[in-house]
């Protein structure tokens, strides 16, 4: 099914591109954004991070990144030049400065849809 995702994503992402297809952010995909890693995997508020993976919003702020449970916008998305199986996308936010300092979860909300959990950050005090 993942597999099956990334390549119609790909194929409309390709189409798109070569002015064939408009793509419409709200059109839903049914299917939640995937973390995959972030990078770098610690710092400090204020500091930009990026987050790897699928399912993202191509209207950046529509991504919100929490950190902990601290809460923020996305400030850039992008598609990948190299982009594999599981990574296609990725999106920026800064540290938040509410976010716990310590090793904390990282997981993105798209339109009420929430990514995986397990990829973590580290934040610096």
């Amino acid at each position: 099914m993942k597999r099956l995702f990334t390549a119609a994503l790909l194929a409309a992402i390709a189409m798109a591109s070569c002015g064939g297809v408009s793509y419409n952010p709200n059109v839903p995909t049914d299917s939640p954004p995937i973390v995959t890693r972030v990078d770098p995997n610690s710092g400090r508020a204020g500091d930009e991070i990026t987050i790897f993976g699928l399912g993202f919003s191509i209207a950046y702020p529509e991504n919100i990144v929490v950190v902990g449970n601290a809460p923020t916008g996305a400030t850039s998305y992008s598609l990948l030049d190299n982009p594999t199986s599981d990574e296609i996308e990725a999106i920026t936010f800064t540290v938040p400065a509410d976010a716990e300092a310590g090793e904390r979860p990282v997981y993105v909300l798209v339109e009420g849809d929430s990514s995986n959990a397990d990829v973590s950050f580290t934040v610096m005090p």
